[in-house]
């Protein structure tokens, strides 16, 4: 009996934890996804206003729970269906359908069906148009619909319901006479002919033709996302005035065209799959005419066979729209949004703070072929050489503290800086050619014939490989045909080939054919000093006279910051009123391989990458309230080697800050346009007992928001590293004062 009941009560657990993680998730999302947001507050509100039409909204809710539950015991992808893309076709199948029909033994049946096929048109168009990377929209609705409406008049035991005549009577059954004679003095109000045609249009999205509902969806929208809500307006005034113009109206402007193709065409295309820009903004206005042009072409087309377009029209306008942009060669201007957040803030903000780093994943990193502080003595595009086909190429000296890079006469190899130094492997890879054959120069003379000189080429990638050249006869460690680690040494620098001094020549190209066409190509990380000390530069050209060196991980900062999958991290606190709290992170790495430290009790995510060179936070999801979003905002970035007092910066996510004062809001409005509010992080390498090999370390972080040009502290905090660990860190904005010291064994 006793493994009975606890067979039973994990059963029960189990099942709650679904609801919990995957049902109740699902059916939220399938809401506010209609609008193209992931918003729980935006849900319950539109879950709420479904409902005003009684049945339509019981429909869509059986309906979400039907294609979920189905779903969920098949096995689908997890992801996909917590955001609810796998029920709100059903979603809108089941409002369709309550609105159009009544409900009955028949009704139910025929629904179930209908969620059926949209289910399973959702998963099939998905996986066919996925491999491309398009969305399928609302077809998978307006399909499933379809084949319902055409047959329907042969479905005897199948009505049409009178509810939206007498929808009052509907209203009355609901909320009795209170509702009702409110309800109608809302929908009595004398307003501005725009605005009015606007709600109602709002309202039309959710099978709806009142003010209340699109006034409470305006509402809605303006609070959960100020772009989505200018797009919908944007959306509107074009598709009114257009209509306007070409006298179209009578032929399709109705509340419900505006709001399921012109509105939504807005939404998608001026906020969604493209990063919110000027460029999106007027591909919007250009794009709404467009749709209508398609939605009476369609509505002629279909209209013979009495079948309604719904909104494909915005389907497939944004589909091909989509496409095309994604064909693009040199993609400018409009940039289909790499990352999707379900926000267009948190898409804008994000791909403005990222936009560096995302770039940074598609190189290989290339590290400095050397060792210590060299110059860049020629660049690209060079005043003597690297020109032409081979102007993407760097030249490399070493000089001593009087900026000469010889000592005496400099008429020997030997009394050069550089003459016989390391020459390293600059990433991993292949040794793909060597040339080891020819005699140092004397000083002042140069090799015509064998231009390059000695020189070894690297194979990293396919179509990525490296040339060092006018290396030291014999001085080679490796052969053609080995692998070597990014550091290895791989030859000394010499004075062969076109070379009248010892220098390294090194370039990146496309082919393992010495003196091949150069490509341009960054190097990963590296350190410039002047005299006002040292700065990081990232996935950038050094500048020809810039003195620069490679940067090196530290064993406490790696050791530190190694946040591998299954790290668990706790630490003990004070909360804002002084009561004494824990908190444990755990890392993981998702579906996408992306990684990010999961807090349970707070239900909150903060994903980042970690390059070696340099960890840092890209997203955070979750509650402001949780001691891992003040872990994010302290430990942004950071630098995995060790160099006191230098100081390294990046720009934060604006959507991820408070929004005090209303000032985020309103900064949203003129975000696609403008950036006149930047948060800008900054870390320092305080303090250390060891400047070489430090046991201990403190980092100090801040942000500063530059609001219109004015800068103000926004917050601050300190990291301490010891035992290869991170023993505490300290937050502190205004009234909220964090220090938090680790717990973990």
């Amino acid at each position: 009996m006793k493994i009975l009941y606890f067979q039973s009560h994990m059963n029960i657990k189990r099942h709650l934890r679904t609801i919990k993680e995957e049902i109740l998730p699902a059916t939220m999302n399938s809401y506010s996804i209609v609008f193209f947001l992931n918003n729980k507050f935006f849900a319950i509100g539109m879950i709420f206003l479904s409902f005003f039409n009684f049945y339509a909204g019981l429909s869509g809710l059986i309906a979400i729970l039907t294609a979920v539950l189905i779903a969920n015991s098949m096995g689908f992808d997890k992801i996909q269906l917590r955001k609810g893309l796998y029920s709100f076709n059903a979603l809108l199948i089941g409002l369709g359908m309550g609105t159009f029909f009544d409900p009955g033994i028949v009704y139910f049946s025929l629904l179930f069906l209908a969620v059926l096929l949209t289910l399973i048109l959702s998963v099939t168009l998905g996986g066919w148009l996925g491999k491309y990377g398009l969305p399928y929209l609302s077809i998978p609705f307006v399909i499933g619909f379809w084949l319902i409406v055409l047959p329907s008049s042969t479905f005897e035991n199948l009505g049409l319901t009178q509810r939206n005549i007498y929808w009052i009577n509907e209203a009355y059954s609901v909320g009795g006479s209170n509702l009702v004679t409110f309800l109608q003095f809302v929908d009595t109000l004398t307003i501005n002919k725009l605005a009015d045609t606007y709600l109602r249009s709002l309202s039309s999205i959710f099978f709806q033709n009142n003010l209340l509902s699109g006034l409470l969806i305006s509402v809605l929208l303006l609070i959960s996302s100020r772009i989505a809500f200018s797009l919908s307006i944007i959306g509107f005034l074009t598709a009114y005035f257009f209509a306007s113009f070409t006298g179209s109206a009578t032929a399709g402007f109705s509340y419900y065209n505006i709001g399921a193709n012109y509105i939504m065409t807005a939404l998608a295309v001026g906020g969604f799959f493209v990063i919110p820009s000027k460029k999106s903004y007027l591909w919007t206005v250009l794009l709404v005419p467009l749709t209508s042009v398609v939605l009476l072409f369609m509505t002629k087309l279909f209209g013979g066979i009495q079948l309604p377009v719904f909104s494909l029209p915005f389907s497939v306008v944004v589909i091909y729209f989509t496409y095309f942009l994604m064909l693009r060669k040199n993609p400018t201007g409009m940039i289909l949004t790499p990352i999707q957040n379900y926000s267009p803030e948190s898409n804008l903000y994000s791909y403005n703070s990222n936009k560096i780093r995302l770039s940074q994943l598609l190189y290989y990193p290339l590290k400095l072929p050397f060792w210590g502080e060299w110059i860049v003595s020629q660049g690209h595009d060079g005043q003597y050489t690297h020109k032409g086909e081979w102007n993407k190429a760097f030249d490399f000296m070493l000089l001593d503290e009087e900026m000469k890079s010889f000592t005496g006469k400099g008429t020997l190899c030997e009394n050069y800086h550089c003459y016989n130094k390391p020459v390293l492997a600059p990433a991993d890879g292949v040794v793909e050619e060597i040339i080891d054959e020819i005699e140092d120069n004397e000083i002042g003379k140069s090799d015509m014939v064998n231009n390059w000189g000695n020189t070894i080429i690297i194979k990293h990638l396919p179509g990525l490989y490296t040339q060092l050249s006018h290396l030291r006869k014999g001085s080679f460690k490796v052969a053609k045909g080995d692998h070597v680690k990014c550091g290895d040494i791989v030859a000394n620098c010499g004075n062969s080939g076109r070379s009248p001094q010892p220098h390294l020549h090194f370039q990146v190209q496309s082919s393992p054919k010495p003196g091949s066409k150069t490509i341009s190509y960054p190097f990963s990380y590296y350190l410039v000093s002047s005299h006002n000390g040292q700065k990081l530069f990232s996935f950038t050209d050094p500048a020809e006279g810039e003195i620069i060196s490679g940067v090196h991980s530290n064993n406490l900062l790696k050791q530190a910051f190694d946040l591998s999958p299954g790290t668990i991290l706790k630490f003990s606190y004070k909360d804002v009123n002084g009561a004494e709290q824990t908190e444990g992170w755990e890392a993981f790495t998702d579906a996408y391989n992306y990684s990010y430290l999961y807090c349970g009790a707070t239900k909150s995510s903060a994903y980042y990458v970690n390059d070696g060179n340099m960890l840092y936070f890209t997203t955070y999801y979750g509650s402001k309230k949780s001691l891992l979003y003040y872990f994010y905002l302290t430990v942004f970035k950071v630098l995995l080697g060790h160099y006191e007092n230098l100081e390294i910066s990046d720009q934060i996510p604006l959507n991820t800050l408070p929004n005090r004062n209303g000032m985020i809001w309103i900064h949203d409005f003129i975000a696609p346009f403008t950036n006149r509010v930047k948060a800008n992080y900054s870390m320092t390498q305080i303090e250390s007992e060891d400047p070489y090999h430090p046991q201990s370390l403190i980092l100090a972080s801040k942000i500063d928001l530059s609001v219109f040009g004015k800068i103000r502290n926004e917050c601050s905090g300190t990291i301490l590293l010891n035992n290869n660990r991170i023993e505490k860190f300290t937050f502190s904005r205004n009234k909220i004062k964090i220090e938090a010291t680790c717990a973990s064994i």
